[in-house]
């Protein structure tokens, strides 16, 4: 069973309970096997249907998150931040997972749709509040999830998801060399504080960062994230251990509070951030 394609099993509730959880994931979609349109030929379309207008509202909500998703988002982060180049970037935290979801996730304690999935991220990455689950911010994102999932056997693995697994190398993170290694290799782009460049660069600490409940705050997937995809355009420029050290040194930075862990912080840090000039 794929994304977009409907291959119903004769007989027997599984075929049909698959096929329903291929329509509610892709609506419009089913027995579509071409891929999918690029966003490009999208916005060239003299008009679009309601599911390809939520997938481009979608694309522009991961590329310019504070522009139209700015109710929800707390920082200046964007999905794009993350998920590079649109999330179509294998060893990028790519988008095109819509086939592994529902699925438990540990962090919350309960099984997830890839709906609940989104809200989170508003949570933590983008350090905001949690959207209901019909804002269309949600629904637009799903849709272009579901876009660059068309294709995709159902529950199978995905490749390149995630970012890759950065093997140990026998000895511990350094921040202290992660310091040097970050002004050296990260610093004429993120800053010497941090902060990035608005709009272009993203901000590794500070209040305009993700909090420390985001994925990216977890030491291994930092890491990971770092080895494979920073600098830009240099691919793997850092060693491994050099990664590990990075990614320790970001940890050790001041960023916005878990904000499973104290409400209070958080109503701080927000109180601070709209008194801040230019808010």
């Amino acid at each position: 069973m794929t994304v977009g394609r409907s291959t119903a099993r004769a007989g027997g509730t599984r075929g049909a309970a698959a096929g329903m959880l291929l329509l509610a994931m892709a609506p419009g979609l089913a027995g579509a096997a071409d891929p999918p349109p690029a966003i490009a030929e999208l916005l060239d379309r003299p008009y679009l249907d309601d599911y390809q207008s939520s997938v481009v509202l979608g694309w522009r909500i991961v590329v310019e998150t504070e522009r139209y998703a700015a109710r929800y988002a707390g920082n200046r982060m964007r999905c794009v931040h993350c998920h590079l180049d649109g999330g179509t970037r294998p060893g990028a935290l790519p988008l095109d997972v819509a086939g592994l979801y529902p699925k438990w996730r540990a962090k919350n304690g309960q099984l997830n749709d890839l709906g609940r999935r989104i809200r989170e991220c508003f949570v933590y990455s983008l350090d905001g509040v949690m959207p209901p689950a019909e804002a269309p911010e949600v629904t637009a994102t799903a849709a272009y999830i579901h876009h660059l999932s068309r294709g995709r056997v159902i529950g199978d693995e995905v490749p390149g998801r995630g970012v890759p697994t950065l093997a140990a190398t026998g000895y511990d993170p350094n921040p202290a060399d992660g310091r040097e290694v970050y002004r050296r290799q990260c610093a004429p782009c993120h800053g010497e504080s941090g902060g990035g460049t608005p709009e272009t660069v993203p901000p590794v600490w500070g209040s305009g960062s993700f909090n420390q409940g985001s994925g990216m705050y977890q030491l291994p997937l930092l890491a990971g994230f770092i080895h494979a995809n920073m600098p830009p355009g240099e691919g793997a420029r850092l060693t491994p251990q050099q990664a590990w050290d990075v990614a320790a040194f970001l940890r050790q930075q001041l960023r916005p509070a878990d904000p499973r862990e104290s409400r209070l912080g958080k109503m701080v840090e927000k109180l601070i951030r709209l008194a801040a000039p230019g808010s």
